[in-house]
């Protein structure tokens, strides 16, 4: 997937400020805040309708990668899929 350079920085400032997730948590955490921030909102159709475009992608496509996300590693498909421990996001 090409993605304009502002979100390839951003992606690399999340990973490196958060290296307890996989690249592609890093990524759709990336997106997901790229266009909340682009929509003011966190509304998942505002986010899509501004983000899907920039990467050339289905708004469905990109609404399932953002969905997926949040679900457990046995409700997403694949054979490699992770949970997403929020908690060791948070400080003592």
């Amino acid at each position: 997937m090409s993605r304009p350079k502002p979100i390839d920085q951003w992606i690399e400032t999340v990973s490196t400020k958060m290296p307890q997730f996989s690249k592609p948590q890093a990524t759709v955490l990336t997106l997901w805040s790229y266009g909340m921030v682009l929509a003011r909102s966190c509304a998942l159709t505002a986010v899509v309708v501004l983000i899907a475009p920039l990467l050339n992608l289905n708004d469905n496509t990109l609404r399932q990668r953002l969905r997926e996300w949040w679900y457990d590693a046995k409700d997403k498909p694949g054979k490699q899929r992770q949970d997403l421990d929020v908690t060791t996001s948070f400080t003592p």
